[in-house]
This record gives C-alpha cells, structure tokens and sequence, in this order.
C-alpha cells in the first residue's frame, strides 16, 4: 500500500519518506503532515506500507502478544522466568502457524528491493528518500544494493547495521537509562509544582514496588512493571517528556495507573509488534536460545536496572523464532553514492548518538549533522537541522564540516 501527495509548486521530483519501527505505517506518517512546507512545495511526497505492515499484507499473528507484555520483564524466581519463556514462545508458535510464508520475506532487505520497486513505479527518477529510525536502516541497505540510482538521501535517528543483535540492545538500554536521569534531573530543577513529583527516580521505584505486587487497573488499561517501564522509557522520545512522566507517576502512586498506560501504548503504538520482532529477529542473529536470551537480558539489567529487562524481554520471542537470521551484521560503505546527510541527536535514547557517528564514517560520502538535543529524531522538531534538511534536499547543498545544532 502506497500514498503520494502532489508537489503544490515547481515539481523537482518525489521524496519518499519512511518513519521507522520496524512496524510503522507510511501511510499514517504521510497523513501526519511530517514535511515542511518547502519540502511540500517541491516534492511529490510518498511512503507506503512496508511487508508485514498496515494495509500492505499485515503480519497478524498478535494474539498472545498481550500475555507477554503483561508479564514482568525482570523475574524473581524460575517460575516467573518460565512463564516468560512460555508466553515468549507462544507467540513465536502463533506466528509460525499463520504467518511463516510473510514472515521469510519481511527483512530489511527485501524491503530495500521494494523501495527500488517504487522509485521505478514513480518514473524511474533517481531517488530521494528520508528515513526515521530503523527507516534509517532502509535507507543504508538501499545505498548499498543502489548507490548510483540515488539523488539524496537523509538518514535522521541512525541505526548501525553494523552493531549485531545484542550489541545494539545494549547500548539502546544505557541510552534509555541516560534519557532517564536526565528526566530526572530536569524535574528536580523544575521543582514538585511543576513536576508532578519531588523525585522522578524514587516516585518511579514507588510505583514499580507497588505494581510489582499488584497492577494497577483492569482489563487493556492495567499497569504492570513492562507497561510502566515502557511509559519511562516513551517519554525519552522527545523534548521535556519529565512534564508527562511526573504527572503520571504522582496518579500512579494514588493509585491511579491509567497516564502511565497511555504513555506505554504510545510506544506499542509505535507499529505492529510481531512485525517489529519479525523484522528485528531475522535480520542479524538474536541469542537462539531461551538460556541465552536469559544471560543476554542479566547483562541488559547490569547497564540498568530499571530498564534492562523490559529492553531484552520485549524481543524474547526472538529466542524461538520460526525464521532464522539471515546475514551478520556489517557497516555499509555505499560506494559510489552522492552525499548522504547523518543526523544525530547526542542525547537520543532509541538510537545513540554514536550510531549516528559510527554510520557517518563507514559510509563513504557520509554527512555528519549533530543535534546537541533530546529526544528521538530532529526533523521537524528543531528549526537548524529541518533547514539543512530541506536545503540539502531542494538544491543538493551539502553542509560545511561538522554542522552543530542546539
């Protein structure tokens, strides 16, 4: 399934945008409005609905993914470690059962073929394309199978293809754990009027001992240790998220769960979750095992306690899955491509900013632009780099030496 919006001026050609995941809908990102009025002005705007997603042939084998996610990511005794292990493979057997034949061709680079697929359907122009987060990952494998079909390219929120399965968890989960304490800080500056709380860090450990014995709730809107470690971790995402958490956690220690659970469905909402794991877990090696996957989530909890489990358990299906990986990881080199523009925010928790480093280096036309902000992304969000963005883009202008935005 594909969108286009026509160029409301003087047409250059089509860009084609992807917001990440894996599991986000193109099609709800273009509805979104995520483009400047000079980008709009220019461009035939496009995205679409990669395999396994929206209305493209969606995976659908999420029944069992609610009893996962309920359950808490960091077990206390072997029952509970059993029960993960169970509901873990419960899902991996429902998606096995009815999605096996989508789920073999659902990876990243299947999905680059398909974004070659497009850019011929669009006129056979060269390609202009932006990329979010793991639309970051499109968009490299994309350089590396076609790097003389392309005009441009934006990679913002930078995943490292060469980073392998637990290599990039882990340094997702210190990163998680920074924007934390940063959220703490800031509400401690902030003060408890404003904040919703004197201190983030215990009214978060509060809230985690009370649901850890008894979640909050009832039904799709309960509040357990997963959901309130997904909230924490959703208000990382963008600037000044210590103004929803507070809040939110104050309720929680009334007793009151339901801000919480909204802030964690925001980030389940983020895209599908079996075509998320159906992605991750086939594109480099996970742990292949359940006792593996267990060693893997200890070394997560050693980088945070609060947070490691929940990062690691979420993708315990991957220690069953019916498909197995299909390459190791490796960096890119894109030889050959015009530049491409690497932005990275130093304080993003989904994708660390040494991604966004690392990438720039390995590719060989590779652009480096740092944002010196918060949050998970920046165009759109902060007005130095939308214009890079849109200049390089328009008129090909590429950035002087280590552009630095705040």
């Amino acid at each position: 399934a594909l969108v286009r919006v026509l160029a409301t001026g003087d047409r250059i050609g089509s860009l084609i945008g992807n917001p990440g995941g894996p599991g986000g809908s193109g099609l709800e990102f273009l509805a979104a409005d995520p483009f400047s009025e000079a980008l709009t002005r220019r461009f035939d705007t496009v995205s679409w609905d990669p395999r396994g997603v929206g209305k493209s042939t969606p995976v659908s084998c999420n029944e069992s993914v609610p009893d996962l996610l309920a359950l808490d990511p960091d077990p206390d005794t072997a029952a509970e470690q059993a029960a993960l292990d169970q509901a873990a493979e419960a899902i991996s057997t429902d998606c096995a059962d009815s999605d096996l034949s989508l789920l073999e061709h659902i990876s990243t680079a299947e999905v680059a073929k398909d974004l070659e697929a497009i850019r011929v359907a669009l006129g056979d122009e060269p390609l202009n394309y932006i990329g979010f987060s793991y639309g970051t990952q499109i968009g490299q494998t994309y350089a590396e199978m076609y790097p003389k079909k392309i005009r441009s390219m934006v990679l913002d929120g930078v995943v490292d293809p060469s980073l392998g399965y637990t290599e990039f968890l882990l340094g997702q989960t210190a990163a998680f754990d920074a924007s934390f304490e940063e959220n703490v800080k800031r509400c401690e500056q902030a003060g408890p009027e404003e904040c919703g709380v004197r201190d983030l860090g215990a009214a978060y450990d509060q809230v985690h001992s009370m649901v850890e014995q008894e979640p909050l709730g009832s039904g799709d809107s309960v509040l357990g240790p997963g959901e309130l470690a997904t909230a924490a971790i959703m208000t990382g995402y963008y600037e000044d998220g210590w103004q929803d958490l507070g809040p939110a956690l104050a309720a929680g220690l009334k007793g009151d769960g339901s801000a919480l659970r909204d802030l964690a469905d925001q980030y389940y909402d983020f895209g599908a979750f079996t075509a998320y794991v159906g992605v991750v877990c086939t594109d480099t090696p996970p742990p292949d095992s359940p006792a593996a996957y267990e060693s893997f989530a200890d070394a997560a909890r050693e980088l945070s306690p609060r947070f490691g489990g929940s990062v690691a358990n979420e993708l315990l299906p991957c220690a069953t899955w019916p498909v197995e990986a299909a390459a190791a990881a490796a960096a890119v080199t894109a030889a050959g491509a015009p530049p491409i523009l690497v932005i990275g925010n130093t304080r993003d928790p989904a994708t660390p900013y040494d991604n966004a480093v690392a990438v720039s280096e390995s590719l060989e036309s590779g652009v480096l632009v740092t944002a010196e902000i918060s949050g998970h992304t920046a165009y759109g969000t902060n007005a130095c780099v939308t214009k890079i963005v849109d200049d390089y883009l328009i008129n090909l202008a590429v950035p002087k030496a280590d552009p630095r935005c705040t």
